[in-house]
């Protein structure tokens, strides 16, 4: 496993992803004195989220131990259009409250806006990204190694 084939592309992503795992423990709305949780308040959508974060997450580790491009460029694409669904999830969920109209919503769930944001923007960096770390840069470009994506 070598971080150092990490780029700044996986990086964000993989930080999104644990931002929005944390997110989603944290109170996303308040009702009076209680607080409820992004968990706590969706049924489907938390459990997208989680997938979302787990994918971002997977988009670094596959980046860091594969040798072929192949994986690494999927979990790529996937996180990248994934993570604007995802995005656009919890706009929905920020503008439209689930319930009563007497919710407020609360700091984290605008931190979820943010980390989704961060996993896209990852998932295109990392796409557009073909540098290979470690390689000095007078090598001649023919023999240069096919970058991983």
């Amino acid at each position: 496993m070598g971080l150092e084939r990490l780029r700044a592309g996986e990086w964000l992503a993989a930080g999104g992803g644990l931002a929005l795992l944390v997110s989603l423990f944290l109170p996303w709305y308040g009702v009076g004195g209680a607080d409820v949780s992004g968990l706590e308040a969706f049924s489907v959508i938390d459990v997208l989220l989680v997938l979302l974060a787990l994918l971002a997450i997977a988009l670094a580790l596959l980046q860091a131990i594969q040798d072929g491009p192949t994986l690494p460029v999927g979990a790529a694409v996937l996180t990248a259009t994934l993570g604007k669904i995802g995005a656009l999830l919890v706009l929905l969920r920020i503008v439209f409250e689930p319930g009563s109209s007497v919710l407020e919503v609360q700091v984290a769930a605008w931190f979820a806006l943010a980390a989704t944001v961060a996993i896209t923007a990852g998932g295109w960096l990392s796409l557009a990204n073909e540098h290979v770390r470690g390689l000095p840069p007078d090598v001649e470009p023919d023999l240069r190694p096919t970058p991983a994506p």
